[in-house]
This record gives structure tokens, C-alpha cells and sequence, in this order.
């Protein structure tokens, strides 16, 4: 033996290995226990792996009237600016009496318009004239009486005066006409 050895007995040697042999027993028991209890985790696990494996979700499909209708709107808000943007300019040099959209109106404007003017102007060219001729008529009679004046004196002179004067003044009257030839 060794120096620190404890002597047993055969008995308590029994029993301490009987001990031994019900713990172990235990031992396997509780280890067979928990192999089972991990085979049937192990197991309740590859059933819900292969239910999740084996799950299909299907989504309804979604409701996407509000989403194509706001879509739709902003497509017109698009288009119409696209519309309203600014056209090209296109020149041409063209003389146009009336326009090219409402014609009708315009020729009814216009025509209305220009025989009013018209008679407006004849009338006018009218009064002028006959104010150009009432001029001339006035200067004439002007004219007339200054020298009806004048020959109404000369009448007069010649009834008063004698024969010899009366020569004279026949004379400067036949002087007179033969200038104003």
C-alpha cells in the first residue's frame, strides 16, 4: 500500500460501488432522458423548419386605384403644361383688310361704318362748296357794289356835266374797255 492509502472494507467497498453503480445507472438514465428530450426537440424543430420551409404567403393583391389615379392626374397636369407651353413663332408678312377668324362681323362693322363716313364726307364736301361759292357770291356783290357805286357816280357826272366833258369822259371809257380786253 501506498502511504495515504485508506483501507476499506469490503463492505462500505460494496456499497460505495453500489453507490457508484445507481448513480451511474442514474447517470444513463437522465442521460438517456435528455437524448430523447433532444431527439424530440431535434425533431418538433425539423417539423417547424419544414412547416416554414412549406409556408406560402400570398399577399392579396393591393388596391393601387388610388396610387393609378393620382398617376393619371399628374399625366394630365403633364400634358396640359406640355399644351400651354410656348408655341414657335411664325412670321409672315401679309396685308389683311379684315381679319381671318370672324369676318363676317368685321365686313358688317366695317361697311356700316364706312357709309356713314362717306355720306358724313359728301356731306361735308358739300357744305364746303357751298360755302366757297357763297364766298365768291359775297366778294362779288362786294365787288358789284363798289362798282355800281362807282358807276352810278359816273351816270350822275355825266348827266350834270357839259359837252366837252362829256368827250372826255367817253374817251377814258373807251380807254378803259380797250385795257381790259
Amino acid at each position: 500500500m501506498k502511504p495515504k492509502e485508506i483501507e476499506m472494507d469490503e463492505q462500505s467497498l460494496i456499497s460505495v460501488l453500489k453507490d457508484m453503480l445507481e448513480q451511474d445507472i442514474k447517470t444513463q438514465q437522465f442521460m438517456e432522458t435528455q437524448k430523447d428530450e433532444l431527439q424530440k426537440r431535434d425533431l418538433k424543430i425539423e417539423q417547424l423548419v419544414l412547416q416554414i420551409e412549406n409556408i406560402r404567403v400570398e399577399a392579396p393583391k393591393p388596391d393601387l386605384s388610388e396610387m393609378v389615379a393620382a398617376i393619371d392626374s399628374g399625366y394630365q397636369n403633364i400634358v396640359s403644361a406640355i399644351e400651354k407651353r410656348p408655341k414657335p413663332i411664325q412670321r409672315s408678312w401679309r396685308i389683311l383688310l379684315f381679319p381671318e377668324t370672324n369676318a363676317r362681323e368685321y365686313y358688317r362693322i366695317v361697311f356700316s361704318r364706312f357709309f356713314f363716313w362717306g355720306l358724313i364726307f359728301t356731306i361735308v364736301i358739300y357744305v364746303a362748296s357751298f360755302i366757297n361759292k357763297s364766298i365768291d357770291a359775297y366778294q362779288a356783290h362786294q365787288y358789284n357794289k363798289d362798282g355800281n357805286i362807282c358807276i352810278s357816280a359816273w351816270y350822275d357826272l355825266y348827266r350834270q356835266s357839259g359837252k366837252a366833258q362829256r368827250k372826255e369822259m367817253d374817251k377814258a371809257l373807251k380807254r378803259a374797255a380797250k385795257e381790259n380786253e
